[in-house]
């Protein structure tokens, strides 16, 4: 955890160096070109610039250490600022993520040392064509090379898509099946028979790079692979997804404000029928509040969820799909909100809402689409459901009861009966074996997140 001071000096130094390095005119020309701005990356990974990169990185590795809060701090603003920079700049978080959870010591010093020292540039090497959220469906192996009995290497074989940093980055983790299970191996730029493909020309984030990867008999040491055992690469990236979904929470909850942002000024001066639309409750309770009050809402559960990470309650993977979830789909309604605020202006490339939506879209898709999001947090609160016969959704309304008594100002009393509503909701599923049913559990799932 890094001090209140530090994180408000880093944020303003990130403000900072957007201002100087760009502004909405940079923005909209770069997305034009659909280019990454490697440079502007590079310098804000740079440890002799802005050195963003330091808050992800532990102190003993020469990084600030920042925890889940601080981070959630600086992707909110980064996206704010620019989705596919902030993207790219968090593909290196992302990328290092299997070596802060699994790797030797040896090898935390080397790459973590190497990302905080000389701002090598990460990518997250996961998802393939036909194993995008499932990763238990990947057919990348690596297979052992041995010497004398003795496993000296491996060589990969497959493909990667959808990889941001795909073709930018120094250093690749890899996930690969290897005859002791999923594992993770680094892999750097310039390995022989490693390949990528161009950057895919994408709907939105055109800023960050996004390429497919491939693997031709790519031989890498032992000391590549991460952790020094087979087999621990599902569990490694399991053990991070709730505290990266947060992360992809704080970019819709960014993007999201970014748009509101530009449509609450024109709202002022914008004049119709003789007044500003500021003062038109049919435009400001439909297309600003309700998308504020969903980002804000949003907010307060992903701090909830940050402070429990930094208390050490562990990743909390469904409260991170939760979060991201809501985050992201109300990212996604202001910014389309924003749009019909600015009206026909807001539907063109000038006016950067219109580039907005397009970027924030992304965030209900990668690390987890909406709908696996859904599935995950119905799956888990379901089993809550089963375990208490019942009673888990009534208990927590009756917890709001008791807090409307105390504080009857609150809405308590609201969310009260709504938690008795979705407990009988799911006893009757479960007694009329609805569940078995898919779409049963997404809309279940999102209910859930709600509640």
């Amino acid at each position: 955890m890094i001090t209140p001071k530090t994180l408000k000096l880093s944020l303003k130094s990130l403000r900072d160096f957007a201002k100087g390095h760009l502004p909405d005119e940079k923005l909209l020309e770069l997305d034009e070109r659909d280019e990454c701005p490697l440079d502007i990356v590079r310098a804000m990974c740079s440890p002799d610039e802005l050195a963003i990169q330091l808050l992800f990185i532990p102190e003993e590795f020469g990084g600030m250490g920042g925890g889940a809060f601080d981070v959630y701090c600086i992707c909110e603003e980064m996206a704010r600022i620019d989705l596919g920079v902030a993207t790219a700049v968090l593909a290196t978080f992302l990328g290092s993520d299997p070596i802060t959870v699994g790797a030797t010591p040896e090898q935390k010093k080397r790459w973590l040392g190497g990302i905080a020292e000389k701002g090598l540039l990460f990518a997250y090497g996961a998802t393939e064509p036909e194993a995008g959220s499932d990763l238990g469906a990947l057919r990348t192996t690596a297979d052992p090379v041995k010497k004398d009995s003795r496993v000296v290497g491996y060589k990969i074989n497959g493909n990667k898509q959808w990889i941001s940093n795909g073709g930018i980055a120094d250093a690749y983790t890899v996930l690969a099946n290897t005859p002791g299970g999923p594992s993770w191996f680094v892999v750097e730029k310039d390995t022989p028979g490693f390949t990528h493909d161009e950057p895919e020309e994408k709907h939105g984030i055109r800023l960050s790079n996004t390429a497919a990867l491939a693997f031709n008999d790519v031989y890498v040491d032992a000391d590549r692979l991460i952790g020094g055992v087979e087999g621990q690469g599902l569990l490694q990236a399991q053990a991070v997804f709730g505290y990266t979904r947060l992360m992809v929470a704080a970019f819709g909850l960014g993007a999201g404000w970014a748009a509101l942002d530009r449509a609450i000024p024109y709202s002022t001066k914008r004049v119709q029928a003789g007044s500003p639309l500021s003062e038109k409750q049919g435009y400001t309770h439909k297309l600003i509040v309700p998308p504020a009050v969903r980002l804000e809402a949003a907010r307060a559960y992903i701090e909830e969820t940050a402070e429990r990470i930094d208390a050490g309650e562990g990743s909390l993977n469904t409260e991170g799909a939760i979060a991201k979830y809501m985050a992201s789909e109300a990212g996604n309604v202001a910014a389309d909100a924003s749009i019909q605020a600015l009206g026909g202006y807001g539907y063109t490339h000038e006016y950067v809402v219109e580039k907005i939506s397009r970027d924030v879209r992304i965030t209900t898709i990668y690390e987890g689409t909406s709908e696996i999001m859904e599935m995950t947090i119905s799956r888990d609160r379901w089993q809550l459901h089963l375990k208490t016969r019942g009673r888990y959704y009534h208990d927590q309304a009756t917890e709001m009861e008791a807090l409307h008594r105390r504080c009857p100002t609150v809405g308590a009393d609201v969310a009260a009966l709504g938690l008795h509503a979705l407990a009988e909701v799911a006893e009757r599923a479960r007694v009329a074996r609805l569940t078995r049913h898919q779409h049963i559990m997404l809309r279940l799932g999102e209910w859930m997140a709600f509640a």
